[in-house]
C-alpha cells in the first residue's frame, strides 16, 4: 500500500494551524471540533478517555483557565514529523510554545497525536501530553496530577 504523504501533510499542517488558532482564541468548543470521540489523552501512563465532545470541552475549559492564569496570550505550533499509518491515519509530532503578551515564550514542549480522517476532515483520536506536563512542572506551575 502506498499513498502520497505530501497530500496528507498539507492537510495535517492546516489542521495544526486551525487547532492552535482555536487555542489562541480560548475557544474550547473550537478545540473540541478538532477531535473525534471517543478520544484518549495520556499523561505519564495515566489515560483520560472522553466519550463525548461536551466532556472534552469541559476539560479543555479548565485547561484554558490554567493557561490564562499563567499569562498565555497566544499559542504557536509547528509540525515536526508525520508518520503515515495508512491513507487515512497518521501519527504526528508537534512543537508547541505558549507565549505571553510581549511574545516571549512562557513554556515549550513536544506532543504526539494520532489523527484519523473522519468525513474528509482530519481529527485527533489520541494525544500524548507528557511533554506539556513536564514543561509546566519544570516551570514550577504543575498542570494536572503528579
Amino acid at each position: 500500500m502506498s499513498f502520497a504523504l505530501t497530500d496528507n501533510q498539507t492537510e495535517i499542517e492546516l489542521w495544526c494551524a486551525s487547532y492552535v488558532t482555536a487555542f489562541s482564541a480560548y475557544d474550547a468548543a473550537g478545540i473540541g471540533h478538532h477531535w473525534a470521540f471517543p478520544a484518549v489523552i495520556t499523561q505519564f501512563g495515566r489515560r483520560i478517555s472522553f466519550s463525548r465532545q461536551e466532556d472534552f470541552d469541559a476539560n479543555t475549559s479548565a485547561l484554558l483557565s490554567f493557561y490564562d492564569a499563567q499569562g498565555v496570550k497566544r499559542a504557536d505550533r509547528s509540525l515536526i514529523d508525520v508518520l503515515p499509518l495508512n491513507a487515512d491515519t497518521a501519527a504526528i509530532t508537534v512543537a508547541d510554545t505558549m507565549r505571553s503578551e510581549d511574545e516571549s515564550a512562557i513554556v515549550e514542549w513536544r506532543a504526539a497525536y494520532v489523527l484519523q480522517r473522519v468525513n474528509q476532515d482530519w481529527k485527533a483520536i489520541m494525544a500524548v501530553a507528557d511533554g506539556e506536563l513536564a514543561a509546566w512542572r519544570q516551570r514550577g506551575t504543575p498542570l494536572g496530577r503528579a
